[in-house]
């Protein structure tokens, strides 16, 4: 099926415009006249997220726009996408790949991790969401069980960045850093300091965190 042009820009358009209901029967309508679930993913719902997080980045869109349209896409994603996908064989490995996520012992705070794990849901990836004050030895044994992809960490206290640091330090020694590449984030953490404890990534707000988890991945999957 040839996708017209103007489909990822209408998308974008319901996004940002209409109530979680209109575009989720839209989503339908733009199914049910043909076109591949998977396509649809690839073609429109990616590139389209992609596009809200570059008008958030320059500030064409602000943080309640951003999340109102990151839930709205959940809602497709839950909703529409995931039982057709679920049923079509081709869409086996849709999901970019998983990611075990934590505020790091210490830390009670959710609202910027919550934003991270909605944001990484709705551009593909599977989040297993530990919640908040888990222990490094929680993380690094759920990433295990999991076989995660990504171990990502959240900090808003300077007081808990320390374990974010201990999580890096068991993972070398423990032989496995390698296996699960770490990127940090939060208000008081900077790249300099993720690069100073050896993290693999830093993301200063939602979108760089997905930017850097895609990075990851392709860095991952290179030769």
């Amino acid at each position: 099926m040839t996708i017209p042009n103007d489909l990822e820009t209408e998308f974008v358009e319901k996004l940002l415009a209409s109530q979680e209901a209109e575009i989720i029967t839209w989503s339908k309508e733009v199914l049910d006249e043909g076109m591949k679930p998977l396509d649809f993913f690839d073609r429109v719902f990616t590139p389209g997220m992609a596009v809200i997080g570059e008008k958030f980045a320059r500030l064409d869109i602000f943080l309640p726009e951003l999340m109102d349209s990151a839930q709205k896409a959940k809602a497709i994603s839950d909703q529409v996408l995931a039982p057709l996908l679920a049923k079509d064989p081709a869409s086996k490995g849709m999901t970019c790949g998983k990611v075990v996520l934590a505020s790091v012992k210490g830390d009670l705070h959710d609202i910027g991790k919550n934003m991270v794990s909605l944001m990484l849901q709705v551009n593909g990836f599977e989040v297993i969401d530990l919640g908040v004050n888990v222990s490094p030895g929680d993380i690094i044994n759920r990433s295990r069980e999991e076989d995660a992809d990504i171990v990502a960490l959240s900090s808003l206290m300077t007081t808990s960045m320390p374990y974010m640091k201990e999580v890096v330090e068991r993972l070398e020694g423990f032989g496995i850093k390698d296996r699960f590449p770490v990127i940090v984030g939060g208000a008081p953490i900077t790249k300099e300091y993720a690069e100073g404890i050896g993290a693999d990534a830093f993301g200063k707000d939602a979108i760089q965190a997905v930017q850097e988890c895609l990075a990851l991945l392709d860095r991952s999957a290179s030769p």
